[in-house]
């Protein structure tokens, strides 16, 4: 009887697993913090694309940048607002190699134009993973219409 039972357990969850949906998530990205976008958002994502690639679920996983967040995806800082800031530097250097690796991963990232204009920062500075096409209002909800859930980084 237990056999049947695990037989029949095993087709549920296989039966289960082939008609699971894509999962997709937006990360509305603005603190200026390190330490909160490594624990908020790297260690998030991270921990989502474990799961998702373990349990052969299909996803995207956007993060729309704006705020405090804009000096982190600055590939030149010395042709940028944030030129000589040193804890903007060392921060930098320490999320770049992480942030880059979620890009291979497969995650979009999108910074705010409005925001970039208002702050000169040009986009031939950003990191080439880095798109810069429309502001956060936009992008937040075109992301949310097309079924994106959204988690805030703040």
């Amino acid at each position: 009887m237990s056999m049947i039972k695990s037989v029949l357990l095993g087709l549920l969850l296989t039966g289960i697993s082939l008609f699971a949906t894509e999962q997709k998530v937006v990360y509305d990205l603005t603190t200026g913090s390190p330490d909160l976008l490594e624990k908020g958002l790297i260690r998030s994502i991270d921990g989502l694309v474990d799961y998702y690639d373990t349990n052969k679920i299909d996803y995207k996983i956007v993060v729309v940048i704006s705020g405090k967040a804009y000096k982190y995806f600055v590939a030149d800082l010395k042709a940028s607002p944030y030129r000589g800031k040193m804890k903007v530097s060392r921060a930098q250097k320490r999320l770049a190699p992480k942030l880059q690796k979620l890009s291979a991963a497969g995650v979009e990232f999108e910074m705010c134009k409005a925001g970039m204009e208002a702050l000169d920062i040009n986009p031939s500075t950003l990191y080439p993973y880095v798109k810069a096409e429309l502001n956060k209002s936009v992008s937040l909800v075109k992301f949310q219409n097309e079924g994106y859930a959204y988690l805030p980084v703040h």
